[in-house]
């Protein structure tokens, strides 16, 4: 794709690109400035930026996207960190099963 008046031949060549535009409070504005002056990007360069973090954090695993939002424990079992503690509680059973085997052996 070229970048050319109507009457010129075609002279520079520009990567294909799709323009947004967006509409930020004054909040909002305010931190992309901010993020801009601390970090010497560009608008462009941050919103990219953020884009990039929210995919890949949106890519996290199911696990980790339970523990982010409290979905891990927040069912009522009667133990609230049954969830959070299932490693542990599985290492256990299983010392016990262990040990249980040996003492019959």
């Amino acid at each position: 794709m070229y970048y050319n008046a109507p009457d010129e031949p075609a002279r520079f060549p520009t990567p294909p690109v799709r323009i947004l535009s967006v509409r930020l409070d004054d909040e909002s504005d305010a931190a992309l400035r901010g993020l801009c002056a601390r970090t010497g990007l560009t608008q462009t360069e941050v919103v990219k930026a953020g884009i990039g973090l929210l995919a890949r954090e949106s890519a996290a695993s199911p696990a980790a996207l339970g523990l982010r939002f409290g979905l891990v424990g927040a069912f009522d079992s009667g133990d609230g960190a049954l969830g959070r503690e299932h490693s542990a509680r599985v290492r256990e059973k299983l010392t016990r099963a262990r040990r249980a085997t040996r003492r019959t052996a």
